[in-house]
């Protein structure tokens, strides 16, 4: 895999960096929390192409359908989330050790009740990290709701190689910013993101049960 650059950018005027320690510090959070965003993005979805990361889903199998046997009540999306690590287990894959799930499907998850009206999912009050099937769940909206990523986050599987940390520079020389007194300050950093054994994802869409 090549070493890739993710960066971004914004504008703002030179005296309010000179005359604000606070909100420069405030662009350089900001700034930071939009590459993890751009990073997690790339590392999912990225489709191998220019300074884009090879990701994971492009790369991972798909969800077996068949496995999803309809019992007299159907089945739920923790039962798709089953059958995905079940697929792992047909192939001899690593046993996988997260899920990622978009933020709605999740709290669908979170909300399913058994007949006493007791939430499956855990005490609504409780502070655990959250976790299903032995697989910790990972909520973003870098995920398309409906569906999931099911994977290990073994080095045998998927390793990321960091080649320079996240970096802030800050410069007049773009475009008419000299003259304007303005400041372009961007952040980039340069990674790889290396399957290793792209079986031991599978992505997949969470089926209505019939």
């Amino acid at each position: 895999e090549k070493i890739r650059t993710l960066a971004t950018w914004i504008p703002c005027s030179k005296q309010i960096l000179d005359d604000f320690t606070e909100l420069a510090n405030f662009i350089n959070d900001s700034l930071t929390y939009y590459l993890a965003l751009a990073e997690e993005l790339e590392m999912l979805s990225g489709d191998n192409s220019g300074e884009h990361l090879h990701g994971v889903i492009g790369q991972a199998a798909s969800f077996n359908t068949a496995l999803l046997v309809p019992a007299s009540a159907g089945w739920t999306y923790i039962d798709v989330l089953a059958c995905a690590i079940e697929q792992l287990a047909i192939a001899k894959e690593i046993s996988p050790s997260f899920a990622v799930l978009n933020p709605v499907d999740w709290w669908k998850i979170r909300r399913i009740k058994n007949s006493l009206g007791n939430y499956i999912v855990g005490d609504p009050s409780s502070q655990a990290m959250p976790r299903l099937w032995d697989l910790d769940i990972i909520p973003t909206v870098n995920m398309t709701a409906g569906t999931f990523l099911v994977g290990s986050g073994d080095p045998a599987a998927i390793e990321i190689r960091d080649r320079m940390q996240a970096q802030i520079e800050v410069s007049t020389s773009h475009s008419d910013y000299f003259v304007k007194n303005l400041a372009a300050v961007r952040i980039e950093k340069r990674l790889a993101l290396i399957t290793k054994r792209a079986a031991a994802f599978i992505y997949g869409t969470f089926n209505s049960s019939p």
